[in-house]
């Protein structure tokens, strides 16, 4: 019976343990700076997701620290992600400076879902277009030969 117990306990401390997801637009990075984190929850609510895998496809940046599980995005382009991974570590930093009690987090710009058999994968760095086939050097004419003595070729 103990032992029961003990189980259910365990597994109950791993469920509390495993907080949803939530993603939120990634314009809400500005508003963090200056709403309160209750301000900021009743404008920016989200939505939960109870695994990554049912993520949209794309970047996000992820904040997460203890029982939040901030997932910003999805992002199109990675450079747009890495502007507001920087603009979300300047305010994280600044809150940390202030309170020096918030210790490991996690912040991050990551392509999600990362599962691979959701079969989404990062895309691909555009490639540059075939270049031409080289092109043969013209053939020696007589025409050519004359202007060449000439000075015009």
């Amino acid at each position: 019976m103990k032992l029961i117990v003990l189980s259910l306990l365990i597994l109950s401390a791993a469920v509390l343990h495993a907080a949803p997801v939530r993603v939120i637009e990634e314009t809400a990075i500005t508003y963090m700076t200056f709403l309160s984190k209750a301000d900021f929850d009743r404008r920016y609510p989200g939505e939960l997701v109870d695994t990554l895998s049912m993520l949209d496809a794309g970047w996000y940046v992820i904040y997460e620290h203890e029982s939040l599980n901030y997932y910003f995005g999805p992002i199109l382009l990675e450079s747009i992600g890495q502007d507001y991974l920087a603009q979300l570590t300047e305010t994280v930093e600044a809150a940390v400076a202030q309170r020096p009690s918030i210790q490991d987090y996690r912040l991050e710009l990551s392509y999600e879902p990362s599962e691979p058999s959701s079969g989404a994968e990062p895309p691909a760095e555009p490639s540059s277009p075939n270049p031409l086939p080289p092109q043969t050097p013209p053939q020696p004419s007589f025409w050519g030969f004359i202007k060449k003595i000439f000075g015009f070729g």
